[in-house]
């Protein structure tokens, strides 16, 4: 069952701890208590989270996709949003090209987006929240 932020209302999965969005603790449901995130002892590290297995690996593909084939939408559907990808398409397409500019600097803007982004935040963004459009 989603949990909602209290602070800025987005939707966040069940066991997570913290809002996505605006980092506010969020609420206990039913009394289910959350798994508290290991602390460090003195002198000890946290393991450092693998974002290349978590889906940072797409950051680049997908950043040159849509700089390249921007207004196709092919990073799109290579960033698992197949609704935003068909959109783009079909509005390059259905307008016989004459508003493929228009969805190609959208591409543009994109990639340097993805691109610009650090590995975490790119997979927060993009494939954990999955925020579709910019």
């Amino acid at each position: 069952m989603p949990v909602f932020c209290t602070k800025c209302g987005f939707q966040n999965d069940e066991y997570t701890q913290t809002c996505l969005q605006c980092q506010a603790p969020l609420p206990v449901i039913g009394g289910y208590q959350p798994i508290q995130p290991p602390t460090p002892m003195y002198g000890e590290q946290l393991p450092v989270q693998d974002w290349k297995q978590a889906g940072a690996d797409k950051k680049v593909i997908g950043g040159i996709l849509a700089i390249i084939l921007g207004g196709l939408g092919i990073h799109k559907f290579m960033l698992g949003y197949q609704k935003e990808g068909l959109i783009m398409l079909l509005v390059s397409v259905l307008s016989c090209g004459t508003l493929y500019p228009i969805m190609h600097v959208i591409g543009i803007v994109e990639g340097i987006m993805y691109l610009t982004k650090s590995d975490e935040d790119f997979v927060r963004t993009y494939l954990i929240q999955k925020k579709g459009w910019f």
